[in-house]
């Protein structure tokens, strides 16, 4: 008797996907489900910063498990009964599984953020959505996540449909892979002098599959440890070195069959091997974070962990400890849901994020998670099981239409998707400006609103003609202008400098002396290079994004200037944490040395010092550190340090006091408004917090400071994003090459070098 059976391959990567149905003899298998809602919660937890589930992130990897062994499974089980594969089929039941639903988040995702989030969030967003629907956003945010700056900003409310991809990008091959082995194992029966049995032919095609995915598994394998420590973005990303972990899934539904003996000791196996499987996941969800390198081998222990737990409820059908918990109904439910949850959780998260423009807080969390739930249930009920159980296109007049129908399902989606991105994209262009807005002036500083500029008194016809004078630096005025045009709620100006969309890329530019990504540890001299006065500034980027104002400073007064500048590493003589990570940053040790030496060879007339202060972590020789006071006192000491290596070296040392950051993205507060008063801020108190410390350092130690706060905010504190028509950050705390450039002026003529 023929059953039809429904086998969900929930989330997988995070990204559960698959569940299909097959007409064909199969067993329900609650664990898997269970363990499917263990996996989608993990990720979860992790996104929402749950408690010391900082291993969240490998819910991914059991979700690769699962999906490798039920698809396999559904297709070996084809095999068997037909010994064929149908690709029309396999991907026509892919489609009714995965496209809906996903579909319907992308377009939600998408219309979203051009209702709430301006034209330069909707337009990345509506570029993720279309790289996401044609199943290859893994290589986008690989692309991305290789950009330091990028790191800034916030991220993509898609960003988590990588691990779709990767799946689908595995599901391209491995059915071919099977018909390449059945279309051999054909070739040597025709030319075999006698027929075997059919066990005969079933082992040897699951030994030649065997033997195959073995190949591709190792090689993957290898690829993943060799690249997770050369380029971590790449590995984290590829199907090259994520496909071992959907083949150690796909190579338990081969070697093991669900038809073995049910006897004492296939039980004693089961609960050892289910046991140990919940003991890995549980152990890589508390022990691994941000420094394990990952995947390369670390992600062996929940995947083979996850391939145990679904190898034991293959070999003994009773129930085991594990098994009991795994089935428990709550978890059932979230299991149904996994899918539909991992969809909509990260979108909704990060949504509210980017329109609040700043982190949300633990009860937002809780209500948005809670909403996530919702949607998931929602989208489960009327999105995924209609279409999974194929309404459209199961009656039998449809013929074959019943698969060409769902399998048409895959240009429908990204045709539907590249239209609402377009029309999104529209509609939030559209509506950006009211017409044209001229830049900020001067004149918004004047109560008479006049923009003419008073004429002097005609001296007397016998006077002798005044000597040239320098006209004063018109941008603290033209500051206060612009804050006071804020406070008004002014529009905002139309042609801002740099574009909107282009304000991230606006980054100094630093040639071979990049030394952050590179190895390099030179000097490249800017400014008069043959001057023989010389300017320096250390720091990290934020004293590299003062690049343009000190060139243009060199180069007016006669000076060689050089940058010794490492983002994400503070000019405090501490090691510090590496970027979105909790382990030490050794290559920071590197280049303070570096710093160090070259200020003490370079001997400068003029030593500038910027950096973006350290509040949350440093590594010693005894581990890391986050006791607020505990670093506190570390990074002051590691000022003091410093100023005594590098005072005796030069002739002048002056401390820039960091300038204020801000909490939200300016080119989506921009974006999304018409005026500039939402677009305004006080200096976040934690960033001012810091530049005290090192104003505190430098006074102790009779070193000139420099505040330039008054070209950001007026006197009461208030902030503004743009001056005249500069956007003053790139990010919530970098300058752009812009308004940099801007401020050499100010800059040179307060140290008194202009």
């Amino acid at each position: 008797m023929q059953l039809l059976v429904v086998i969900s391959t929930g989330p997988t990567t995070g990204s559960p996907t698959a569940s299909t149905t097959v007409s064909t003899r199969s067993r329900h298998r609650p664990d898997i489900q269970g363990l499917r809602a263990i996996a989608v919660l993990a990720v979860v937890a992790l996104h929402v910063g749950f408690g010391s589930l900082t291993g969240g992130f490998v819910g991914v990897d059991v979700f690769f498990a699962i999906s490798g062994f039920l698809i396999t499974q559904q297709l070996m089980r084809q095999v068997r009964t037909e010994g064929r594969v149908s690709l029309l089929g396999f991907y026509a039941r892919r489609a009714r599984r995965i496209l809906p639903a996903a579909t319907l988040v992308l377009l939600a995702t998408v219309v979203y953020a051009a209702l709430f989030l301006g034209f330069v969030r909707t337009r990345e967003i509506a570029l993720d959505a279309l790289w996401s629907a044609a199943f290859a956003a893994n290589f986008r945010f690989a692309s991305l996540e290789t950009d330091y700056f990028s790191a800034a900003l916030p991220p993509s409310p898609l960003q988590h449909f990588w691990s779709l991809a990767v799946e689908e990008q595995f599901y391209l091959v491995w059915p071919l892979v099977i018909l390449g082995c059945l279309w051999v194992l054909r070739r040597r029966s025709r030319n075999a002098t006698a027929e075997g049995s059919d066990t005969t032919d079933h082992r040897g095609r699951r030994r030649v599959l065997v033997i195959a995915l073995g190949i591709g598994i190792v090689a993957s394998l290898l690829a993943s440890a060799v690249l997770t420590r050369t380029s971590p973005e790449a590995a984290y990303f590829s199907p090259f070195t994520r496909a071992w972990e959907l083949g150690l899934g796909a190579i338990a539904a081969i070697a093991f069959r669900d038809d073995g003996p049910q006897d004492a000791t296939a039980r004693w196996r089961a609960q050892v091997l289910s046991a140990f499987g919940m003991f890995f996941i549980i152990c890589a969800c508390l022990q691994f974070n941000d420094a394990t390198p990952f995947p390369g081998t670390p992600a062996l222990v929940p995947v083979l962990g996850s391939v145990f737990i679904i190898v034991a409820g293959t070999l003994w059908h009773g129930p085991t400890v594990v098994g009991r918990l795994l089935s428990v109904r709550p978890l059932q439910v979230i299991g149904n849901w996994s899918y539909s949850l991992y969809l909509w959780h990260f979108p909704v998260l990060v949504l509210a994020e980017l329109q609040l423009g700043r982190e949300l807080r633990w009860w937002e969390q809780v209500l948005l998670v809670a909403l996530a739930f919702v949607l998931a249930g929602l989208s489960y009920r009327f999105v995924e099981e209609p279409f999974r159980r194929g309404i459209l296109w199961r009656r039998p007049a449809l013929g074959r239409a019943g698969t060409l129908g769902p399998v048409a399902l895959y240009p429908l989606s990204l045709t539907l998707v590249a239209v609402t991105c377009f029309a999104a994209n529209s509609y939030a262009t559209g509506t950006a400006r009211d017409g044209y807005q001229p830049a900020i002036t001067l004149a918004e500083a004047d109560p008479s609103g006049s923009s003419e500029p008073k004429q002097p008194e005609r001296p007397a016809s016998s006077a002798a003609p005044p000597a040239a004078k320098v006209p004063p630096d018109p941008l603290p005025d033209l500051l206060k202008a612009s804050v006071l045009a804020a406070r008004k709620n002014q529009a905002i100006p139309t042609n801002l400098k740099p574009g909107l969309t282009n304000l991230s890329d606006d980054v100094e530019a630093v040639g071979e002396c990049n030394y952050y990504s590179t190895n390099v540890r030179t000097l490249c001299p800017r400014g008069d290079t043959d001057a023989e006065k010389t300017i320096v500034i250390i720091g990290d980027s934020h004293a590299r994004h003062w690049t343009p104002a000190v060139e243009e400073i060199a180069e007016r007064s006669g000076y060689r200037a050089y940058i010794l500048a490492m983002p994400q590493c503070t000019v405090s003589l501490v090691t510090p944490d590496k970027l979105d990570s909790t382990e030490p940053m050794t290559s920071c040790d590197d280049f303070h040395d570096f710093m160090l030496s070259s200020v003490k060879k370079l001997k400068p007339d003029l030593l500038l010092i910027s950096s973006r202060p350290i509040s949350a972590a440093y590594h010693d020789s005894s581990g890391r550190h986050t006791d607020r006071e505990d670093v506190r006192r570390a990074v002051y000491r590691g000022y003091q340090r410093l100023l005594a290596h590098v005072k005796p070296a030069a002739k002048r040392t002056v401390w820039l006091r960091d300038v204020p950051a801000l909490e939200f993205d300016p080119a989506t507060c921009l974006s999304s408004n018409k005026t500039l008063s939402p677009c305004t801020y006080k200096p976040l108190a934690s960033q001012q917090d810091g530049a005290d410390l090192q104003m505190q350092a430098a006074k102790s130690a009779r070193v000139e400071t420099l505040d330039l706060d008054d070209l950001f905010c007026d006197s009461v504190g208030i902030c503004t994003t743009v001056v005249g028509d500069t956007i003053t950050h790139r990010d919530g705390h970098h300058l752009t090459a812009t308004y940099s450039k801007e401020l050499a002026r100010t800059l040179g003529e307060r140290l008194k070098i202009w």
